[in-house]
């Protein structure tokens, strides 16, 4: 740890506060990390544990309102042990968080049409860094954001519609 950087990363226990079920067999978990969020800047990120058996952590975005981590539901069949025990974790249990790690978006006001590109896991520091944009000041800042998946390449592949 750099001494710019002292201080600025925080080990603590999040709750698990929600696992909010989107479409095409996506979860979002969510995690109160209190200490993580107050520092955290659009294009951090943190690393969550996910079973005390498991000693590697897995990511997952930093946010304001905490930490998130989206797990595809279709990726659990076969999947690693990691991803099925954070799969696995209920409303109210407690995981390691360590955060923020990395370095934060920097917006350019000379350059105010940002292009925001995001793309699975990539989706979400996308939305963190329109919502930070937007609360700069929503005249000054237009970024045009970009976000797709998986299910996108496969069916624009074979040509457009009709």
């Amino acid at each position: 740890m750099t001494p710019s950087s002292r201080g600025t990363i925080f080990l603590e226990k999040a709750r698990v506060i929600s696992q909010q079920v989107l479409e095409a067999r996506q979860f979002v978990l969510r995690l109160a990390a209190p200490r993580c969020a107050a520092h955290a800047e659009p294009g951090s990120f943190a690393h969550v544990t996910c079973d005390t058996t498991i000693p590697m952590r897995r990511p997952a975005v930093d946010h304001a309102g905490g930490c998130a981590r989206r797990l595809d539901r279709d990726a659990l069949q076969g999947a690693r042990p990691g991803l099925q025990a954070l799969a696995s974790r209920k409303v109210g249990e407690e995981l390691s968080v360590l955060g923020p790690i990395g370095r934060p978006f920097v917006a350019h006001p000379e350059r105010p049409r940002s292009l925001l590109l995001g793309r699975g896991v990539g989706i979400p520091p996308m939305v963190f860094l329109a919502e930070r944009l937007h609360a700069a000041g929503a005249a000054a800042w237009k970024p045009l954001v970009l976000i797709g998946d998986r299910r996108c390449r496969s069916r624009f592949a074979r040509g457009p519609p009709g």
